[in-house]
């Protein structure tokens, strides 16, 4: 089945046409500019995004908003279509990763995660309740400690960048609620517990 193209802006439509052909299943968001990947993300939640055209200093900010791919600079057509192959190849059936909270590691298809002690910190909170919606606040009470200092100003959100990225395959389990937190996706495998009991503040 042809993927369905939902929104792109026109100038981007004949760029794009090649790759959308080589792309098959559901609905793919093409945007230039960052600007909307919120929105379109709360409203399309099963949508493959793609933005193009932006800065690199905006590739974290728009993966973090919800985009699943990010490309800076001038449209490359043969890249785009090695990304949207890229994202095809995420429907294919992968093992979901092993948490284990006492030894504090993560193996992921039998390949264990560089995770800093904060990335792990918010694995193993949105692990333990997957599915629901974990505020702000919350996450940096449990990740930075209730009598910490307050964190730096979007530290929570670097962190959970870099989670996402860490988690690869399953980087797009990790959701962002805009305007509350982040939630684990429950429709995602779920993460295998080992030792669940260890306890998740870092």
């Amino acid at each position: 089945m042809r993927a369905r193209l939902i929104v792109a802006d026109r100038a981007l439509r004949a760029a794009i046409a090649p790759a959308l052909a080589e792309r098959a299943g559901g609905p793919l968001i093409v945007l230039a500019g960052c600007d909307r990947v919120a929105e379109l993300r709360r409203a399309n939640p099963a949508a493959a995004i793609v933005v193009v055209a932006i800065g690199r200093a905006e590739i974290a900010a728009a993966l973090d908003a919800g985009a699943d791919v990010a490309l800076a600079g001038a449209l490359r057509p043969a890249e785009l279509r090695a990304h949207l192959r890229a994202l095809a190849r995420r429907g294919h059936p992968v093992a979901p990763p092993a948490l284990d909270r006492r030894a504090r590691t993560v193996e992921l298809e039998g390949t264990a995660l560089r995770l800093g002690r904060l990335e792990f910190a918010l694995l193993a909170v949105l692990a333990g309740e997957q599915g629901r919606v974990f505020t702000k606040a919350e996450l940096r009470r449990a990740c930075w400690g209730a009598g910490a200092p307050a964190p730096p100003s979007r530290a929570l959100e670097r962190h959970a960048g870099r989670l996402r990225r860490r988690l690869g395959p399953h980087g797009a389990a990790l959701v962002t609620v805009w305007g509350v937190g982040y939630r684990l996706d429950a429709t995602v495998a779920r993460p295998h517990e080992i030792n669940p009991r260890g306890g998740a503040a870092a």
